[in-house]
């Protein structure tokens, strides 16, 4: 039988601070502006695919609270492992809202210098990396990540995030088995809807038939299940499995549910992360309506600023084809470098 989920913003509001984590007035707003951030940040993406200004994007709505709460709880020294959906995770290992558009553009500006699809973001000052294409790649990634960290001795954890249907991929169960047989400081955490299904897509064949959790729990991994709407259930799930990682219990899986599961009111799982930290902050009689246009106006602008700045910036110098590839070139790519520079070429000449 499938756990009960934790949750605790869609408890009793005036429980939560009792059987919520215990964050101060500064750690809960500076949520949800990351929050407020992402949900911006994201939408505005899907526009400009939409748009056609870029050519690739995977949105995110819906799974703010997940990636928001998974990034608040790590810190400086951990590596992150996310997925196309982790926006969030983004923002709060250090990364801008311009730096994640100039990726999307491919500019000049780009840390990959328009190498990379667009939705293919990294930080290595954050230790973000990048996420691949193929579906679960980051999972046995991460696994790998916690064993060297074991075995440097580094207090630190390595986190993954994913979608259910990269549980039925060979990454999940490499990763499970790595960390199942070893116990490395791993932290796993896997978006899902009601039933054990949602996230990265895939079809439904795709995805688990039953909870990821007990996937996890049958080849040894401690897991847990929380509302994955619930911003604050979230940051205790994975507070809780990052320490466990840190006191050499072993790894953790996070399943975070997303789908129409709740009570009648509709609280709980299903309902929408921003509201539902919303309503308790100004239940807390820390945020109002004035304080909500303030911030999505600073937003507002902020994203304006930043396409606008990616927007004007060019492509990538045409040398840049020639950097990144050898410590030292070899006289080919000397010899290929120098003709472009001077323009020469097949294409130059008519007659060839």
């Amino acid at each position: 039988m499938a756990d009960e989920l934790l949750r605790v913003l869609s408890r009793d509001i005036d429980d939560v601070e009792v059987e919520g984590p215990q964050l101060a007035k500064d750690e809960l707003l500076r949520l949800y502006e990351a929050i407020v951030s992402t949900r911006a940040l994201d939408e505005r993406s899907s526009r400009l695919h939409a748009d056609g200004e870029i050519g690739f994007y995977v949105a995110g709505r819906g799974v703010e609270a997940v990636s928001v709460g998974s990034g608040f709880v790590t810190e400086s020294a951990d590596w992150v492992f996310p997925s196309h959906r982790d926006a969030g995770m983004y923002l709060l290992r250090g990364g801008s809202l311009r730096s994640w558009l100039d990726q999307l553009f491919g500019n000049a500006a780009d840390l990959t210098k328009g190498r990379q699809a667009p939705g293919h973001h990294s930080l290595p000052d954050g230790r973000f990396v990048s996420v691949s294409g193929p579906l679960g790649t980051q999972l046995a990634q991460a696994a790998g990540c916690a064993m060297a960290i074991a075995l440097r001795g580094d207090r630190s954890v390595a986190l993954a995030c994913f979608g259910a249907a990269a549980a039925s991929t060979p990454g999940f169960h490499a990763a499970v088995q790595l960390a199942a047989e070893f116990q490395p400081p791993a932290v796993f955490v896997c978006r899902t809807g009601a039933g054990g299904a949602g996230g990265e897509g895939g079809g439904d064949r795709l995805l688990p038939a039953t909870p990821v959790a007990e996937l996890a729990r049958a080849r040894g991994i401690e897991s847990t299940r929380v509302d994955g709407t619930d911003v604050l259930a979230v940051v205790q799930a994975v507070a809780a499995a990052r320490q466990r990682a840190l006191d050499g219990a072993g790894a953790t899986l996070v399943e975070a549910v997303l789908g129409s599961v709740g009570a009648a009111d509709g609280a709980g799982a299903g309902s929408d992360p921003v509201g539902l930290l919303r309503d308790y902050l100004e239940h807390r009689g820390i945020w109002d309506a004035a304080r909500e246009e303030d911030l999505n106006a600073r937003v507002r602008q902020r994203l304006d600023e930043a396409v606008e700045a990616a927007r004007a910036t060019g492509p990538p110098p045409p040398d840049s084809l020639f950097t990144d590839v050898y410590a030292a070139p070899p006289w080919m790519l000397q010899e290929q470098r120098e003709l472009a520079a001077a323009g020469a070429g097949a294409d130059d000449d008519p007659e060839t």
